[in-house]
């Protein structure tokens, strides 16, 4: 913790250094763009569009499909920056004339190496990619991803300037998934959380492996607790699954109150409503579907067995 707040530090008076002698958008407070009309949402037949408008940024949040699945466009005066790309062509040709219409030059961000943030990659073969280095390195040596996206993705281990704006990358390791990333922005305070903090919906447990090796809820608590001792004033949260929030510390606060029930049933040290213990997959799903009712779907049922072929033993939880 103590390295990641000197790093933190560090890495805003650099910003504000930068942003001073450039005198870019970030340090002119007084400044509007007139960015026109958005783009329709009758564009978007697969989901919904959501956009926030402020003085030098617009963000646009496309939610496909149940789960959803969740990409973030940052426009700004002079470029757009898309955070994550969303599971499939079926989406990405949906998006990619979305983007289109608003016709400014561009760059992606993917947060980590899983198929529903990069799978509209193929869409985007022209544009560069940016990911923090280790997810970078992954994304470079996955078959499936490389195959969508032959150039390599630009690995960051701090900051970089995409487009109009600074973007600070960061990851936490062996929680939601081995490496997530996640990425800022001070001078608007904003967050792109990825698969780190889930809105409203059942987030993805797959991964969770508590019988063997490091517990991945613990640590997945523990960088939740980083980033809302870092962020929790922060403006804007934008997330992987369900759009963004702009209460901050709330969303992460709902975010380890699910993991805790999670861990506590799948461990045994929590009792279901009905006063037993969970001893199956679909036991601990039924119990997390009575707690949290009104969730999306997110990633819950891909912990059952055969969610991903037939055969799969789903998640190694007992």
């Amino acid at each position: 913790m103590k390295s990641f707040k000197l790093k933190f530090m560090a890495i805003i008076v650099l910003a504000i250094t930068i942003v001073s002698c450039n005198n870019d958008d970030d340090s002119n407070a007084q400044k509007t763009v007139d960015f026109g009309t958005a783009p329709s949402s009758s564009m978007i037949t697969l989901g919904t569009v959501d956009v926030i408008t402020e003085n030098t940024v617009r963000y646009h949040t496309l939610n496909f499909d149940t789960a959803p699945y969740t990409v973030t466009i940052v426009e700004t005066e002079n470029t757009v920056v898309l955070v994550d790309l969303g599971p499939a062509p079926v989406f990405a040709d949906e998006l990619k004339a979305y983007v289109d219409a608003i016709n400014k030059p561009g760059a992606v961000i993917i947060t980590h190496n899983h198929g529903d943030h990069y799978g509209g990659a193929g869409n985007f073969a022209d544009l560069d990619f940016y990911a923090e280095s280790t997810v970078a390195a992954q994304l470079n040596s996955t078959a499936d991803f490389t195959s969508l996206h032959p150039n390599a993705v630009i690995g960051v281990s701090d900051f970089q300037e995409i487009g109009d704006l600074t973007y600070v990358f960061d990851k936490v390791s062996n929680a939601e998934t081995g490496e997530n990333g996640y990425v800022y922005n001070a001078a608007h305070k904003v967050l792109f959380a990825g698969d780190l903090i889930y809105n409203l919906s059942h987030p993805y447990l797959r991964e969770y492996t508590p019988n063997s090796g490091a517990d991945e809820i613990d640590n997945w608590i523990a960088g939740l607790n980083v980033l809302k001792a870092n962020f929790a004033d922060y403006n804007h949260i934008f997330v992987g699954h369900n759009g963004s929030r702009a209460d901050v510390e709330t969303s992460i606060d709902e975010n380890i109150d699910y993991l805790q029930n999670a861990q506590g049933l799948i461990k045994g040290t929590q009792t279901t409503t009905g006063g037993g213990t969970a001893t199956t997959n679909q036991e601990i799903i039924d119990e997390l579907e009575v707690l949290y009712p009104n969730y999306l779907d997110g990633g819950l049922y891909l912990s059952l067995p055969d969610a991903f072929f037939p055969g799969d033993t789903g998640a190694d939880w007992f």
